[in-house]
C-alpha cells in the first residue's frame, strides 16, 4: 500500500507540473529554460550566445548549464568556423520523458529565428521541417499557407541563413492551393507532414489542419478503395 501510495503522490506532481518551479527539480531556471528548448523546440544546432538570447538570461550561466548538460550526455556538441553548437542527443536515456514533462509544463521556449514570421505577409500556417527537424525526406525547410509576400519572405529566409549560415529551402502556398492539394491528398503534404515538423502557427480552420485534413483524405482513399 506504501508502494502505491507513493505512485499516486508521485503521478500528482507531474501533473501538476504547470505550477510547481521545475528549477526546484532540474537545478536552475537556467537549466530548465535550456532543456526546454532543447526538448520542444525546432531541433537544429545552436551556438551558445544563440541559445544565451533565447532563453533570455546571463551568458555565464547559460555556458556553465550546457557544460552540465554536456557532460551528462543530454547535449552533444561539434565546432564549425570557430563556434561551437549545442544540439539534442535523442538518445539520451531521459530524452523522451524530458520532453514530456517539458511539453505538460507550458509553453516552450520560443526560437528567435522565427519570432516575426507573421510579418511576411497574412499568414494562416507555418511549420518546419526538413533541417530543422532532422527529416530528410522532407521537400522544404519552411512551410507557409498564406497571402505571403515573397520579397518579405526572402528577406526573411536570408536572415535565418546568416544565423545558422547555411541556406534553407522554403515554400510559401496560397490557400486554395493548400486546400487543393490536401483534396488530392498531395505528395508534397504527405512528404512535410508524414514525417517530423514542428508547427509555429496556424490559424487554419480545424478542418483543414494538416492532422484532420490528410488523415481525413486518406481515410476517404481507403474506403474508395475498398
Amino acid at each position: 500500500m506504501h508502494i502505491a501510495g507513493g505512485a499516486r503522490t508521485l503521478y500528482r506532481s507531474i501533473m501538476a507540473l504547470k505550477t510547481f518551479p521545475l528549477e526546484k527539480i532540474f537545478g536552475s531556471r537556467t537549466r530548465v529554460k535550456i532543456i526546454t528548448l532543447f526538448t520542444t523546440g525546432v531541433k537544429r544546432p545552436y551556438f551558445v550566445r544563440e541559445i544565451t538570447r533565447t532563453v533570455n538570461e546571463r551568458l555565464n550561466a547559460v555556458r556553465r548549464e550546457l557544460q552540465i548538460l554536456e557532460k551528462i550526455g543530454m547535449l552533444a556538441t561539434y565546432e564549425d568556423k570557430r563556434r561551437k553548437y549545442y544540439q539534442v542527443n535523442e538518445s539520451f536515456p531521459l530524452y523522451e520523458e524530458l520532453a514530456s514533462i517539458m511539453k505538460k509544463a507550458g509553453p516552450g521556449v520560443e526560437d528567435a529565428l522565427f519570432k516575426n514570421i507573421d510579418r511576411v505577409g497574412e499568414v494562416f500556417y507555418a511549420c518546419v521541417s526538413g533541417y530543422f527537424t532532422g527529416n530528410p525526406a522532407s521537400p522544404t525547410d519552411l512551410f507557409i499557407i498564406g497571402n505571403i509576400d515573397e520579397k518579405k519572405l526572402e528577406q526573411f529566409a536570408k536572415a535565418i541563413e546568416a544565423q545558422i549560415d547555411r541556406e534553407i529551402s522554403y515554400t510559401p502556398m496560397t490557400l486554395n492551393e493548400y486546400e487543393y492539394r490536401v483534396n488530392f491528398n498531395d505528395m508534397f503534404l504527405r512528404q512535410i507532414f508524414g514525417g517530423a515538423h514542428k508547427e509555429l502557427l496556424n490559424m487554419l480552420p480545424p478542418d483543414l489542419r494538416p492532422d484532420e485534413a490528410m488523415n481525413k483524405k486518406s481515410r476517404n482513399i481507403i474506403r474508395d478503395i475498398a
